[in-house]
């Protein structure tokens, strides 16, 4: 990998891209355990590109976590912030953020009364059936909402790549990693 100073190619930063796109009502959830206090991580879901087309197919495969690809580089999708322990957020309770990209328009905003327990396997849990969006952390539902597509952001998304990304400083595992779609049309 690339290196040294150049923010685009920041080493503390990994993704796990699927190679597979999806298309349809998704269902996905994951464990993951975090190993201290401080870090962000989060979900890219139905990455496309700004037609719906695979970037994936178009771009060379993803050295780096860097930003960029959330919402720089003609990439549409949801991402959900679901592990927020971050200067600029609240630390003292597990926050969680849901935003459409590549706009920045925040579709959630929600925290858990207690922290995420450190060394222990928490269960996240995404459901989309057309625009509705759901989220849920150990059970917890975090977000239940409904994408406008009239708010200047376009339709809602319905297929491409999912993605976990972790960004500097987060110290997490993860396990039972788990993709179910459906046509909306079935």
């Amino acid at each position: 990998m690339e290196g040294g100073d150049d923010p685009k190619n920041d080493h503390e930063q990994v993704y796990l891209w699927t190679k597979q796109h999806f298309e349809g009502h998704l269902a996905l959830e994951f464990e993951f355990m975090p190993r201290q206090h401080n870090g962000l991580s989060l979900l890219m879901l139905q990455a496309s590109g700004m037609q719906r087309e695979d970037f994936m197919a178009d771009y060379p495969l993803r050295t780096t976590g860097a930003m960029n690809m959330v919402f720089m580089e003609n990439v549409r999708g949801y991402h959900w912030e679901f592990f927020r322990e971050m200067d600029d957020t609240r630390n003292d309770v597990a926050s969680s953020a849901l935003i459409k990209q590549p706009w920045q328009r925040p579709l959630a905003y929600y925290c858990l009364n207690r922290q995420l327990a450190l060394h222990e396997w928490h269960r996240v849990q995404f459901v989309q059936e057309g625009p509705r969006l759901r989220g849920a952390i150990d059970g917890e539902l975090v977000f239940d909402v409904t994408d406008d597509p009239f708010a200047h952001t376009g339709g809602f998304y319905q297929c491409g790549h999912i993605a976990i990304r972790c960004m500097t400083k987060t110290k997490n595992f993860y396990r039972n990693l788990k993709i179910h779609t459906r046509s909306p049309f079935r």
